[in-house]
């Protein structure tokens, strides 16, 4: 009898013990983005090893705290997240972490994930596009934030692409301790879109959202033209610039000088955001020597984009002879884009006014007779000053028609006086 009453009581220990024992853990396989335009949640896990699991408990992150979202029947071992009575679900906005525990029949429930030493919350990845550059070539950077507690580790994650809506294509893999990546080589005025695809070292895999950049990269200048190198009336010389200002973002300019076509050439002023049409630099150097200008648009790492053509001053010489004429010699204007239309030489008399003596297309060099001047002439010193005007075709590709002046070079002609030596009465 007392036999009889010990297995009894046996029996009703193990059986109170079975009713009584929780579950073990449940481990989360994966959670991944499920939809990209709603954010909904795939989430996924191994079958719990306790034979008695009735149904599993879904728990989402909400304002900082574990909220019970949904409950799922066994043996099911995956759910997705629509968001429900719950706040939205937004894991195409940022990352969305989750855990589950087990219920038996009997009622009683597992400890959720967290406590686990190698299977803890999953969180699902969020990846983000910027714009950024690399060695100052444009590019796309993604950043994403890692998936975490697979007990195997991330072995790779997988960047997919998707240009213009076409397909979705492979583009990179980075190691699984890496969680950004540079998209290089992009095209202006393009939709790149992206996905990431973690994969664990024994196969599991979790996908992020899918995020869309468009490139509307920064403009550089299409052209700069040189309008003229010109010397003024204080013997300084003078350089114009048309600008590109439909360039919306880079408009940083650096000027330079040089005294032979390819010599080297010196930075002589800079420019930061310039936005004006014309841009016109007075420099201060000896106006009867040849100077060469252009002016380069600027990257943001101090690399030239474009540069105008060239602009070189005239420089002209005057020679004075004993048969009453000058022997006036200039350089050609270089380089217009539209070339050279006329060449205009001006005579100046003892300061008065300008006189246009006379034009030519091709020659660079004018003899200018003096006789009338010269002799037996009354009120005149005999200074005589030279200067030529250069003028631009109408075939600039930007309709610019440039002028340029020379600088001033002055001579003495003494005055000729024929006194007679006879007379007729």
């Amino acid at each position: 009898m007392i036999k009889c009453f010990y297995i009894l009581f046996l029996l009703v220990v193990l059986l109170n013990k079975a009713y009584t024992q929780e579950p073990d853990i449940p481990l989360l396989d994966s959670v991944s983005v499920a939809d990209p335009l709603t954010g909904s949640v795939y989430i996924s896990w191994f079958p719990c090893d306790s034979p008695d699991v009735a149904k599993y408990i879904i728990f989402r992150e909400i304002n900082m705290n574990w909220e019970a979202i949904d409950t799922v029947l066994a043996p099911s071992t995956f759910y997705i997240d629509n968001g429900g009575n719950y706040p939205p679900i937004a894991a195409n906005y940022h990352p969305e972490l989750y855990r589950i525990s087990a219920i038996d029949s009997a009622g009683n429930s597992s400890p959720m994930t967290l406590t686990s030493p190698i299977d803890m919350h999953h969180n699902t990845m969020y990846v983000f596009p910027y714009l950024d550059s690399v060695n100052c070539k444009m590019a796309i950077k993604l950043k994403w934030n890692k998936y975490i507690y697979w007990s195997e580790n991330v072995n790779h994650y997988t960047i997919y692409v998707n240009i213009n809506s076409t397909t979705w294509d492979s583009l990179s893999s980075v190691d699984g301790n890496i969680s950004e990546f540079y998209h290089q080589s992009i095209t202006d005025n393009t939709y790149y879109c992206y996905f990431i695809r973690a994969v664990s070292n024994s196969g599991r895999t979790s996908t992020s959202n899918q995020t869309c950049f468009y490139t509307n990269l920064p403009d550089f200048p299409s052209f700069i033209n040189a309008d003229y190198a010109s010397v003024t009336t204080a013997q300084r010389i003078e350089i114009s610039f048309t600008l590109d200002t439909s360039a919306i973002v880079i408009k940083n300019y650096i000027l330079y000088r040089s005294d032979s076509e390819f010599g080297s050439y010196l930075q002589i002023a800079s420019y930061n955001n310039y936005t004006a049409l014309n841009l016109i630099y007075t420099d201060n150097v000896d106006v009867t020597k040849n100077w060469y200008y252009k002016l380069a648009a600027i990257d943001q790492c101090g690399n030239s984009v474009i540069e105008s053509n060239l602009a070189r001053n005239i420089s002209v010489n005057v020679t004075s002879n004993d048969d009453l004429t000058e022997f006036i010699k200039w350089d050609t204007y270089f380089n217009w884009l539209g070339g050279v239309e006329i060449y205009n030489i001006y005579r100046i008399v003892d300061d008065s006014s300008p006189m246009l003596i006379s034009s030519t297309v091709i020659d660079t060099f004018f003899t200018d007779a003096l006789s009338d001047s010269a002799v037996n002439r009354t009120g005149v010193s005999g200074k005589f000053c030279y200067y030529i005007e250069a003028i631009e075709t109408d075939s600039n590709p930007y309709g610019i028609k440039g002028k340029s002046n020379s600088n001033v070079v002055c001579l003495t002609q003494p005055p000729i006086v024929y006194i007679p030596n006879s007379f007729t009465p």
